[in-house]
């Protein structure tokens, strides 16, 4: 006879199955044990079924009883809520209407599945996927193992016991992927060259896993791609941080954008591929270039976990109609891309947090030194102005003789939020060592420098601060301006220059914005 501690051992090896199939096989085989001992005797009956009702709430599919005779289930554990909504007392209300809520179309295969259930052996089960409908009227696929549960004098089965496991994200994700190969391997019979392709596809997806960073991958993606699709110019796009702009990290043929805005492009705009060709020439994005626009254009969006990354560009040479495996085989090149930048950046986020200041979380000055040289650099291509804005608070060292190195910290702290509460989402706040600040202004003129310099200086002197109920003197800061072109070309001439001025803006009373 079977006790207690029996059956809790028992759902400890059940626990310990790695085999899906073992596992369901072993909550089977414990329905059936705790069946045969509860027939055995009536001693601890209340006790023993409490235990396998606690047993099977906490198993995550639906077990369930089914009455052959009486065409209805007669036991469900709780899962069967929590998977389809019904209760236990709805699902035995259905009786012979439960069929109602299996799907039409799998009626027939559910009732020949009944019929097989009869010729089982004791300890044999079948598997049958079917359709059934939730309390919302949705409709989820079910997986079920069932086993005879109970026989008559006869041997007759009259009871099946079943486990049912929801595997509608499963059957979906099968469904998309067989319809997604079926296409593909349609056009794959009819296009000679995609042997060819498929190497040159896993070359660089294997190139992309191999990659440490996405400088990297960015240098080698147009020698990877250009072959993928001849007769063709194109780009790879990266969106930027600030999510109002792409750069192009990889060309190849002609592309005369370097940079383009999300809303110039329709497949940006729509989350999924777009097709522009002379037949249709009032549909191309207004980022493609006019003398293009006799051409097929494709833009396909770079997604990798619900968030756009950028996007893929291809312009073909031929206006002939691009057939549906190349538009495939676009898509799967981005969105490799896409997974594969996404991995990346996620790596090369712990570098990007290291390159922040703790106190004020602006960056540092290892960060302002690597971003402002990238900067010029795009600047100095696109012909732009940089504005460089070199901030000291005022008599920083009364607030920490005064007052302790925590007010400090303090006014450190708040200065830093109020920084990052202005600048643009393109600018970027750096802390240059100690109470000096730095703010690097992309495209951006002396004239709307200085003025941006006066608002902060403003600004921050309206700052009100307390310090254990008590509340501080007013913050001042000075403030030096430069700005690339007119007062140096490199990082050290601009920084120098801001530095410079800074340094009048304190030797002429402190409280002021001085440009070079």
């Amino acid at each position: 006879m079977l006790n207690s501690n029996h059956i809790i051992a028992d759902y400890d090896l059940v626990k310990r199955q790695s085999n899906r199939q073992e596992y369901l096989r072993t909550i089977m085989s414990i329905f059936m044990l705790k069946r045969y001992a509860v027939n055995l005797t009536d001693i601890d009956l209340q006790s023993n079924a409490s235990l396998v009702e606690k047993i099977t709430n906490l198993v995550p599919h639906i077990i369930y009883i089914y009455d052959l005779e009486k065409q209805c289930n007669i036991y469900s554990n709780n899962s069967i809520y929590t998977i389809l909504g019904y209760s236990q007392l709805e699902i035995k209300s259905l009786k012979q209407r439960l069929s109602k809520i299996f799907h039409p179309e799998d009626l027939s295969a559910i009732a020949q599945h009944q019929q097989d259930c009869l010729q089982l052996n004791q300890g044999d089960y079948l598997t049958i996927e079917y359709r059934v409908q939730d309390k919302q009227g949705h409709w989820h696929w079910l997986e079920s193992k069932d086993t005879v549960f109970e026989r008559d004098a006869s041997g007759k089965p009259t009871q099946i016991l079943g486990v049912a496991q929801d595997i509608t994200e499963i059957k979906e994700i099968q469904l998309k992927t067989t319809k997604r190969n079926l296409k593909l391997t349609e056009e794959v019979t009819a296009l000679k060259n995609w042997r060819d392709k498929h190497l040159k596809l896993a070359t660089m997806n294997e190139f992309l896993q191999a990659c440490l960073t996405t400088k990297e991958a960015q240098t080698a993606l147009s020698s990877l791609l250009q072959p993928l699709f001849p007769n063709t110019h194109g780009a790879v796009y990266l969106m930027k941080n600030s999510k109002n702009l792409l750069e192009a990290i990889a060309t190849w043929g002609i592309v005369n954008s370097d940079t383009l805005e999300p809303n110039e492009c329709w497949a940006l705009r729509k989350g999924d591929l777009h097709l522009a060709d002379p037949s249709t020439p009032g549909i191309y994005c207004s980022h493609v270039d006019h003398s293009a626009c006799h051409q097929t254009t494709l833009c396909i969006p770079m997604i990798a976990r619900s968030n756009t990354l950028g996007m893929l560009y291809l312009r073909f040479d031929t206006p002939e109609p691009i057939s549906e495996l190349i538009q495939e085989l676009s898509k799967t090149v981005a969105q490799n891309i896409a997974m594969s930048f996404a991995s990346l950046k996620l790596q090369e986020q712990l570098r990007y947090q290291s390159l922040r200041d703790p106190l004020t979380r602006l960056y540092n000055r290892r960060y302002l030194q690597e971003s402002l040289e990238k900067e010029l650099d795009r600047a100095q291509r696109k012909q732009q102005f940089i504005g460089i804005i070199m901030i000291d608070i005022d008599h920083f060292k009364n607030f920490n003789d005064t007052y302790g190195h925590s007010v400090g910290d303090l006014v450190l702290k708040e200065v830093g939020n109020y920084l990052l509460s202005q600048i643009r989402q393109y600018d970027l706040a750096c802390r240059y060592g100690g109470e000096e600040l730095v703010i690097v202004m992309p495209d951006a003129a002396i004239g709307d420098t200085v003025m941006r310099a006066e608002e902060i200086r403003a600004g921050i002197r309206q700052l009100k601060l307390k310090y254990d109920e008590q509340e501080l003197e007013s913050i001042t800061v000075s403030i030096g301006v430069s700005c690339f072109p007119d007062d140096g070309i490199t990082s050290e001439q601009l920084i120098q220059a801001a530095d410079k001025a800074l340094y009048q803006a304190k030797e002429q009373g402190r409280d002021r914005v001085k440009r070079c």
